[in-house]
């Protein structure tokens, strides 16, 4: 044997001697020997003497002994503050458990902690919160070790994943307080060194992934399947949002029970907002009004009101949509969609299309009306022998809503106009 001293990796070196036996060579090489681990949520080396123990798809659990590295790839918490509630993240861990048996939540761990709390340096732009506590720690219910002395019970981080949160946790199997690591005992320092440089290898994926649009050139009201993986991220509903409209209603994808694919239908129209005078309505924004511009869907201000909404045709161009699951988002691609071949029937404006009550007056504009005998259908109200003086427009009153709605639990229903000559285009109607 010899005497040697050996460092643990912080960015300030804790070093300390001890009596050991050289290792040959390829007993070395095979414990410092890292191992990969990859999920659909993550890539990892590991060190050799942690267990992989996963406990579930998404959460992954490393163990040495009593300490347990846990990092979710995908954490969502319920306060609105960042890394607050430490409690509800590190639920079920044993150590902190016992410590803050006592401490009323949400709690944020720092009630039992010494401060100032270790950092264990892991990156430049990732630490490891080390929370110790002692008898210097007389208030809020914590719980601490019999000796007096100070004792290791959690260390947390909470990072910005892809499209998510994430959280990395470390803790100790031990129920009871005295069966705690002591503050600045080698085996400590140990473990923090170990995590700190698995955590380095760490890479997160993107949890929900678009990998094909099927087609790519569409025409509004079709139907669009896309494929991908994390459809169906936690067990939650997907849905498809647009980023030129991302508050136009639209119905919940059918989502493939494995979660690699959905189809969704597109709009077939968009909603619009009134303007101030000299102003018109692109993408929800009031800006002024461009030369030469044509008038036709431009929502026109409610007489009486503050605002109007209306409805009006997606017209055609290349827009951008993402699949969002338990409040994360893939990345963004492109749908190219494309005008509609033309109807005998059609509606340019209709309006108003949202907040509306029955008894409303209802105005509907655009093309092939008949001077008598129009039908608007709105759900499956039918208002019928409508009349169209100039052939280009219909008012209304909006009748009592019926019928079954294209979301649940929201009066959103679809609205077309029909004559002798046939059906028009729908327009997206939602009553109060």
């Amino acid at each position: 044997m010899k005497l040697i001293a050996f460092c643990l990796g912080f960015s300030t070196a804790l070093c300390a001697q001890t009596s050991i036996v050289p290792l040959a060579p390829q007993v070395a090489q095979a414990r410092t020997r890292l191992r990969k681990f990859e999920n659909h949520y993550l890539k990892i080396q590991v060190r050799p003497t942690w267990k992989i123990a996963t406990s579930t798809d998404q959460i992954l659990n490393l163990t040495e002994g009593k300490y347990l590295l846990s990092i979710n790839p995908v954490f969502l918490h319920a306060s609105g503050i960042i890394g607050g509630r430490f409690s509800e993240i590190v639920s079920g861990k044993a150590s902190i458990d016992a410590v803050m048996a006592n401490v009323d939540q949400p709690a944020s761990g720092l009630e039992c902690a010494q401060t100032p709390s270790r950092n264990i340096v892991v990156t430049e732009s990732m630490t490891l919160r080390s929370l110790y506590t002692d008898s210097s720690k007389t208030q809020d219910g914590c719980v601490f070790p019999s000796s007096g002395r100070s004792v290791w019970f959690g260390a947390f981080f909470r990072g910005e994943g892809i499209a998510s949160d994430y959280s990395i946790t470390l803790s100790y199997s031990a129920t009871n307080v005295n069966d705690l690591p002591e503050k600045g005992i080698p085996e400590l320092k140990h473990v923090f060194a170990e995590v700190s440089e698995m955590l380095k290898t760490l890479q997160l994926k993107p949890p929900i992934t678009i990998s094909r649009v099927d087609p790519k050139l569409t025409s509004p009201g079709a139907s669009i399947t896309v494929y991908g993986t994390g459809f169906n991220l936690l067990n939650q509903s997907a849905e498809v949002r647009f980023s030129e409209f991302p508050n136009n209603p639209m119905p919940d994808p059918a989502v493939a029970a494995d979660g690699t694919s959905l189809t969704f239908e597109v709009p077939s129209s968009i909603n619009m907002i009134s303007c101030p005078t000299n102003r018109i309505d692109v993408n929800g924004w009031c800006v002024p009004i461009p030369p030469d511009h044509i008038d036709i869907y431009d929502c026109p201000l409610k007489s009486g009101a503050r605002d109007n909404f209306c409805g009006k045709p997606l017209p055609p161009d290349t827009y951008h949509f993402a699949i969002v699951a338990s409040g994360v988002s893939s990345e963004s691609v492109p749908l190219v969609v494309s005008a509609p071949a033309p109807g005998p029937v059609s509606i340019a404006l209709l309006y108003p299309n949202y907040l509306v009550s029955a008894g409303d007056t209802i105005t509907v504009r655009g093309s092939g009306f008949t001077s008598e005998g129009n039908t608007v259908q709105i759900g499956s109200v039918l208002v019928t022998d409508l009349s169209s003086p100039d052939g280009k427009t219909i008012t209304l009153k909006a009748p009592v809503p019926d019928g079954k709605s294209f979301i649940q639990g929201i009066l959103i229903y679809s609205a077309f106009v029909r004559n002798a000559k046939g059906g028009s285009n729908p327009i997206s109607f939602e009553y109060r």
